[in-house]
């Protein structure tokens, strides 16, 4: 497929409005389904092998299939809801992945349900396969690899920033205050939301001439920046570029073998196209750049499940540590009583209700995942076209009455 780029200041407007978003809590008003329906697909097939044009890639351990289970009901509700939100946003597809605990095997099993098309031009449906845009989902990736340079005894979450910079670059600081490390990852840095290049050169360059308004941890406030920069240092720390680091450090461990920055060729076959608010086809994020650890990362709805089954159950996987460091509330969050960790937003930490969530934008999709703390539930959104985030609450309500009516 030949891809077309967004330009970088239209696709900061949308990461922005849509990777930190405060769900509303609305009820999508159940339709008659017509035409539109589910396709189910067990999502448990190898995933396919790199395009003979692409750099080798190494081979995980294998890839345990998810256990799949099949509820009637829900399935009816959800078609219900899907049903709504595809009418109201005249998004072309839609994948969404529940994930509940079996109470008489105590163990996650997932559903897989499909619906609508990769394009408005084609009758291509989309399928667990479908490679999609996962936006600011990628800031959770970018968290484990922090995680991982922490337990590895590579770096301290409460590090200054200066410690990782170039010679010739001041890194901003608050009167006395350092940035930190986790700073950069909890949005508490001080840094503004965006910068308007994708170069990283131009990136240090504006850090020598910026002073923060406020000290860090002092104030939340959302930064792409933050986690460009974030990024960027641990790439140079293991001098590497964002898109192998993250692959062999987070995908490939984890067996997410449809997830990355840039593409391989068969990959790209199964890119949806992506639709704007007004509906018109939007232009795809770039392949790398700066924003790449805030934003870039592509993945399938069968990767970021299998991604969503080892955040709820971390010693299935090679990465427990990291992932539970990443989860770990490292500082309050954008609201009172909400928290936040590497990457994660954290809803009622410390409660009966805690979840862990992240939501996603580019300009032509949008995504969601979440899961209760507790391990009961969990579920994966993603959409080539906008809100997704609007079907979170009601998938939670209907997945917590499942888990309750299963005590």
């Amino acid at each position: 497929m030949k891809k077309s780029f967004c330009p970088l200041w239209t696709a900061l407007a949308l990461i922005s409005a849509s990777c930190n978003i405060d769900v509303p809590s609305v009820t999508l008003t159940p339709t008659p389904l017509s035409a539109m329906t589910a396709s189910v697909v067990p999502s448990n097939t190898p995933a396919p092998a790199p395009s003979a044009t692409a750099a080798p890639l190494p081979t995980p351990t294998a890839i345990p299939a998810i256990p799949l289970f099949t509820d009637e009901l829900l399935k009816s509700q959800i078609d219900r809801l899907v049903a709504a939100f595809l009418k109201r946003y005249r998004n072309p597809g839609l994948s969404i992945a529940v994930v509940v605990r079996n109470p008489q095997t105590g163990r996650l099993e997932a559903a897989f349900l499909n619906y609508g098309k990769m394009s408005k031009d084609q009758d291509q449906p989309v399928t667990s396969e479908t490679v999609y845009e996962i936006g600011s989902i990628t800031k959770v990736f970018t968290g484990v690899m922090l995680a991982e340079k922490v337990n590895d005894g590579t770096v301290r979450l409460d590090d200054p920033i200066q410690k990782y910079m170039p010679a010739d670059v001041h890194a901003p600081q608050y009167k006395d205050a350092p940035i930190a490390l986790v700073d950069l990852a909890t949005h508490r840095s001080g840094l503004p939301r965006d910068l308007y290049s994708d170069d990283p050169a131009k990136l240090y360059q504006w850090l020598n001439s910026f002073t923060p308004d406020h000290a860090p941890r002092s104030q939340y406030v959302y930064s792409n920046l933050g986690y460009m920069l974030l990024g960027d240092i641990l790439a140079h720390l293991a001098q590497s570029d964002f898109n192998s680091l993250e692959f062999a450090s987070v995908s490939q461990p984890l067996g997410l073998m449809d997830t990355r920055e840039v593409l391989t060729n068969e990959e790209n076959t199964r890119l949806a196209q992506g639709y704007t608010h007004d509906g018109s086809q939007a232009l795809y994020f770039p392949d790398s750049g700066a924003m790449g650890p805030a934003g870039y990362l592509r993945s399938t709805l069968h990767d970021l499940t299998r991604f969503l089954l080892a955040n709820m159950e971390p010693d299935a996987t090679p990465l427990a540590s990291s992932i539970k460091l990443a989860q770990k509330m490292q500082a309050e969050g954008r609201n009172p009583g909400t928290g936040t960790g590497l990457g994660w937003e954290i809803e009622n930490p410390d409660s009966p209700t805690e979840r862990r969530w992240k939501g996603g934008g580019t300009p032509g999709f949008t995504s969601y995942i979440s899961f209760a703390a507790d391990g009961s539930s969990g579920f994966v959104l993603l959409t080539n076209g906008q809100m997704a985030e609007t079907l979170a609450p009601s998938i939670t309500q209907l997945l917590t009455g499942l888990s309750l009516s299963q005590r």
